[in-house]
């Protein structure tokens, strides 16, 4: 009997858990791109804290998953030590065009959301790559967007968004 009464409380955490996760989840992919993006900027400070989900822990770095979602479903957070922590979100593509849709679709909405604060926006094209990077100053997070060839003969085009080190700490 006790067992299972163990069994059932255990299943009914786990529901539990589950639940306040999937209302996370939908709360979340209620919110604009832009609100996501303003979101991620203000947590950079905090290394992301808040928006981490489960960790990987590898020798070189730790990761998270998180459930802002940008570009594709692929989304982590990285550290690589003390002050080298990323958000990145990746997709992958078979066909360069739906690459290169997705890269100016989070070019726009990107664009669109820092409009009004003086962002500077660059741009660098070559036959199989493309980046634009959004940048304020030297001590707020840059905004990258990359789309290029990639070495897989499945899915061989990706595009991703990362929001990363300032252009002061970049090395």
């Amino acid at each position: 009997m006790k067992k299972l009464a163990s069994v059932v409380f255990t299943g009914l955490v786990i529901s539990g858990c589950s639940s306040v996760v999937t209302e996370q989840t939908a709360a979340i992919d209620q919110l604009t791109p832009c609100n996501k993006i303003q979101t991620l900027l203000g947590a950079y400070d905090t290394r992301f804290e808040s928006l981490k989900t489960t960790k990987v822990t590898t020798k070189f770095m730790d990761s998270w998953s998180t459930n802002y979602h940008l570009v594709g479903k692929q989304c982590q957070i990285t550290a690589f030590d003390h002050d080298n922590v990323i958000y990145r979100c990746q997709n992958s593509y078979k066909e360069q065009v739906a690459a290169v849709t997705d890269h100016q679709k989070a070019v726009a909405f990107t664009r669109q959301c820092l409009l009004e604060s003086n962002w500077h926006e660059s741009q660098k094209e070559s036959k199989n790559s493309i980046r634009t990077t959004f940048v304020l100053d030297e001590n707020t997070p840059v905004i990258s967007i990359y789309t290029g060839k990639t070495l897989s003969s499945l899915k061989s085009w990706s595009t991703s968004l990362e929001i990363g080190k300032s252009v002061a700490t970049k090395q």
